[in-house]
């Protein structure tokens, strides 16, 4: 499965809904599909909003994997159900394969909160370059505001309005 949107008609599938209209207004309780329709396009990037509304309402997807691909579809029962990093468990395995597999499970929980903050950071910057520009618009209508005002008090006085 290599796209984003294939992974999610996996999911759609896995979890028992119809179709992703059925997912996003029963599953995720969005008023419509349309924020996962757009993801059709290879081009178009989910939202950390969507990750994290899926990883919310469906704890057992492993969102490393709806992110990247790699790894298995869903994380481990027998684990914590959070998708963070897992609660140390009572016991220490002496099983070399059981601490290798969550040796796996650490890493592949570090990718996903790497790729996470990785996208906040992105929308960040997005969003302070968007600033600078309604900063000096902001500016302008500060100055039209103060000549209307100044306008408006040489006019009374012209016409000696009170």
């Amino acid at each position: 499965m290599q796209t984003f949107f294939k992974r999610l008609l996996h999911i759609v599938e896995s979890q028992g809904f119809k179709n992703i209209n059925d997912f996003a207004l029963n599953g995720l309780k969005y008023d419509s599909s349309s924020k996962l329709n757009r993801l059709k396009d290879e081009k178009n990037k989910p939202s950390v909003e969507i990750i994290l509304d899926i990883a919310s309402q469906f704890p057992n997807i492993n969102t490393h994997w709806l992110l990247t691909g790699n790894g298995n579809s869903f994380l481990n029962t027998q684990e914590n159900e959070s998708h963070y990093l897992n609660e140390p468990k009572e016991f220490y395995p002496s099983d070399a394969s059981e601490l290798l597999k969550n040796v796996a499970t650490l890493k592949e929980n570090l990718l996903l909160k790497e790729d996470i903050i990785k996208s906040l950071k992105e929308k960040i910057e997005v969003q302070e370059k968007q600033i600078i520009p309604l900063e000096a618009i902001l500016k302008k209508l500060e100055n039209r505001i103060h000549s209307l005002e100044q306008f408006s008090v040489l006019a009374k006085e012209k016409l000696d309005i009170k």
